[in-house]
């Protein structure tokens, strides 16, 4: 398969992919399908030990493509991101809310359930979709770019979590902290997000790409079926009753969807994405 939004490399036993959607940099539904089909791939490939996912330009992922969200909240198929033909790629998807979050979820499950190790390598901006998204993996490796934040803004939109971010963050956390997290929706610095638990390790700048490498190569280089192992065993302790969790997200972001606060605070922000300026008035309906 010829991907438009992923850059896959290999060395040895590293698979290596790095997302591009310029310019915003957004989860859209074609990436979603080519990560889909890399992780058949890699699951159909024992000797690859290591999966690294990282972004580009400073930007990991910022979030769900919004103008996706956008027809979904308005109930209408036709796509706003990429012209007409866009719109015919998206159309099946766009049919059923149900059909995008499933997949979303089903996405996070492939990553938790391969047997290589798995590392989101977080070289910036990260937000929304974008942080559940980077929560499936074993490990977040975040540079500590002073421009860099870690969010999961949802409830801002009038939107909850739809990719396993509740999930995430209630077994990373807690209850009392991840309700913080999750109802507040701030923008935190990576140093925040590793003091709480959301992110691994935490690189400067400067030494950010040679520390990813040598964590990649530690990583790599360790006995394979152990790794396997402990991943089994970790994956029993921690995801009882996920499925079923999904469903009541799935459910949850169903309820919110089509209301009046989601569809006025997208529009607003889709006119004019400035944090300053962004001051939805949200009415319960």
């Amino acid at each position: 398969m010829k991907y438009r939004h992923l850059q896959v490399s290999r060395d040895n036993a590293v698979v290596t992919c790095r997302m591009s959607n310029p310019p915003l940099q957004v989860l859209n539904s074609r990436m979603l399908g080519e990560l889909h089909h890399l992780l058949s791939e890699i699951e159909a490939d024992d000797s690859v030990r290591v999966f690294l996912v990282t972004g580009e330009n400073g930007v990991f992922l910022r979030w769900m493509d919004l103008t996706e969200m956008q027809a979904l909240a308005e109930g209408n198929e036709e796509a706003t991101g990429d012209g007409p033909s866009r719109a015919e790629e998206l159309l099946e998807i766009h049919r059923q809310i149900p059909a995008l979050v499933s997949s979303i979820h089903l996405l996070a499950l492939r990553i938790q359930n391969l047997k290589a190790v798995t590392i989101a390598a977080i070289n910036g901006i990260v937000g929304g979709g974008g942080c559940e998204f980077s929560l499936s993996f074993d490990f977040r490796l975040m540079m500590d770019h002073p421009e860099a934040t870690f969010a999961l803004p949802q409830t801002s939109f009038g939107l909850v979590p739809g990719g396993g971010g509740a999930w995430h963050c209630v077994r990373l956390l807690g209850r009392a902290k991840a309700l913080d997290v999750l109802l507040h929706g701030e923008f935190m610095p990576p140093a925040h997000a590793l003091e709480i638990g959301l992110i691994s390790r935490l690189y400067p700048v400067e030494s950010y790409e040679a520390d990813v490498a040598a964590f990649v190569a530690n990583m790599a280089k360790r006995a394979p079926l152990a790794l396997r192992g402990v991943k089994v065993l970790v994956g029993a302790g921690t995801s009882q009753g996920q499925l079923d969790f999904f469903a009541k997200e799935t459910e949850e972001l169903e309820k919110v969807i089509h209301s009046e606060d989601v569809r006025n605070a997208l529009a607003m922000w889709l006119g004019n994405p400035d944090p300053a300026a962004y001051n939805p008035v949200f009415t319960g309906k």
